[in-house]
């Protein structure tokens, strides 16, 4: 006999009054094996029937672990409970003697189960007004090769908070100076300049901060006032107040780079310039339900003007220069003229110079080297370095090189010749110099080597001869020379004797 639920109610109802199976079966007009019938399944209904499962000796092994290591992921402990207990893991001593032989869907959901929970946060979305925000991040794809090594490749995203619209751009570098210029870039692409541009805690973007109060970088702040933003930071550890940018990286990576092959940076830009063009601004966006390009031509009234004249685009540092004349930036070495050793010097840095000023004047403009651990050297501040080696010359040297154009060899001509000490030699051919002068002592050395005599006797023989002879003093002084000490004198007259005179004399003294 079939029961309606009206009267399944009434019976229960009746049952938990305390009247007995005849009581009720006499008021409801029902037979008393129909009564039992509903009454039994009841009770079953209060006490269900549990299955047993392979993973039952299991669980008290996987409810430790995630107690412990609340992330371990489902597929690792069903390769923990399938593999014999390993004595490294914590809770092995749990694991029954027999591997698990259930299914991983099982594991799957017990741990889904009894996972502990990860607390929620409460956020609110925010809609901004036309030209009200932008929001600007970071992401990171992967490597490319490039400047002859594997570099790692990042995206920067600019999205206009109103119309979603997008520019992205690939970079190997995070510095300041590429972060600036994808900056400008994606300015002039939109069109135009919004009231506040959001940032993450970025070390290009916050120097500092205590709590809500931000110390932003010098840099952001002397570009932000150029092209008229205000820069605003979002709280800390808070990834939805700048969800717009942090959904077009996730989008990037998923619609475009994926399976791409990457050939070089330039195609990589050109290609990505192209896919916000044709795809992701002309896209129904999810969660306007407009296409973002139509949305730009509305939000583009609202927003600031570019400025009129270009906006140098550079990252400011400061470095002390050592002992060698050189620098250190990003692992490189540059070098500065001779004279700044020791000294503070203000790097203004793009994305292809390196310029120098000290006192705010330009001292060395390098070429950026994006390799690492290389020597960056300006001739021109080696020959700077030598010249400043020649002034530090000693003072004896100095005197006697300035005696003229040959005195450099002839110095040297007497270290090779060592007719004595070489210092001693060079003080008193400078005092040949002072006595005779330095245009007589010069034409000496000129004509002494010019017959291989390196010495200060030669100098001083050749001297002394034109001091006494003036008229014998040649032009050309590596003609041939003039007899030195002949005698010009009155002619003598000398006696003659022959050998039988000196004989003579000789008998004559034995005698």
């Amino acid at each position: 006999m079939a029961v309606g639920v009206e009267l399944i109610v009434e019976l229960r109802h009746l049952h938990q009054q305390g009247l007995s199976v005849s009581a009720i079966s006499r008021r409801l007009h029902l037979d008393r094996k129909t009564v039992r019938k509903y009454l039994r399944q009841r009770e079953a209904a209060g006490r269900p029937v549990r299955r047993t499962s392979k993973l039952d000796p299991f669980r008290p092994y996987l409810e430790y672990r995630l107690a412990q290591w609340p992330e371990l992921s489902a597929a690792r402990l069903c390769r923990e409970i399938q593999a014999p207990p390993d004595p490294a893991i914590d809770g092995h001593f749990l694991l029954p003697a027999s591997p698990y032989e259930g299914s991983e869907r099982t594991v799957r959901r017990y741990v889904a189960r009894i996972r502990p929970v990860k607390p929620t946060r409460d956020f609110q979305p925010v809609e901004t007004l036309p030209g009200e925000e932008a929001q600007v991040d970071w992401g990171h794809c992967g490597h490319i090769v490039a400047d002859g090594g594997k570099r790692p490749l990042y995206v920067f995203s600019l999205v206009l908070s109103y119309c979603r619209v997008r520019y992205v751009e690939f970079t190997t570098s995070q510095d300041m100076a590429t972060f600036l210029g994808c900056h400008a870039r994606g300015l002039h692409y939109l069109g135009g300049v919004p009231v506040r541009i959001l940032y993450d805690n970025a070390r290009t973007v916050v120097a500092d901060r205590v709590g809500s109060v931000v110390q932003f970088n010098r840099d952001l702040l002397r570009f932000a006032l150029d092209y008229g933003f205000h820069p605003t930071a979002c709280w800390l550890q808070d990834p939805e107040s700048k969800g717009k940018t942090e959904n077009s990286i996730g989008y990037v990576k998923r619609d475009f780079l994926y399976s791409r092959p990457v050939e070089d940076l330039p195609t990589l830009n050109a290609q990505a310039l192209a896919w916000c063009d044709e795809v992701a601004n002309e896209k129904v966006h999810g969660a306007t339900r407009e296409v973002p390009a139509d949305r730009l031509a509305e939000e583009r009234r609202a927003l600031r003007p570019l400025p009129e004249r270009p906006v140098p685009i550079f990252m400011q540092l400061h470095r002390v220069v050592r002992k060698d004349h050189t620098f250190s930036f990003e692992t490189n070495q540059y070098s500065v003229p001779a004279g700044y050793a020791g000294r503070r010097v203000i790097l203004e840095v793009d994305r292809d110079r390196v310029q120098v000023y000290a006192d705010g004047v330009l001292i060395a403009d390098h070429r950026r080297c994006h390799d690492r651990g290389r020597l960056i050297l300006d001739e021109a501040h080696i020959r700077d370095r030598s010249a400043g080696r020649r002034r530090r010359m000693s003072r004896l040297q100095e005197r006697f090189e300035a005696l003229g154009p040959e005195a450099p060899a002839f110095l040297k001509g007497l270290a090779r010749a060592r007719q004595g000490r070489l210092s001693e030699q060079a003080r008193q051919i400078l005092a040949l110099a002072e006595a005779y002068g330095t245009e007589a002592v010069h034409q000496a050395m000129e004509r002494a080597a010019a017959y291989g005599r390196y010495s200060y006797g030669a100098v001083k023989r050749i001297v002394e001869a034109w001091d006494r002879h003036p008229d014998a003093l040649p032009e050309d002084p590596r003609r041939e020379p003039v007899a030195v000490g002949a005698y010009t004198g009155p002619t003598i007259e000398v006696e003659t004797r022959s050998p039988a005179d000196y004989g003579a004399v000789l008998a004559v003294s034995r005698r």
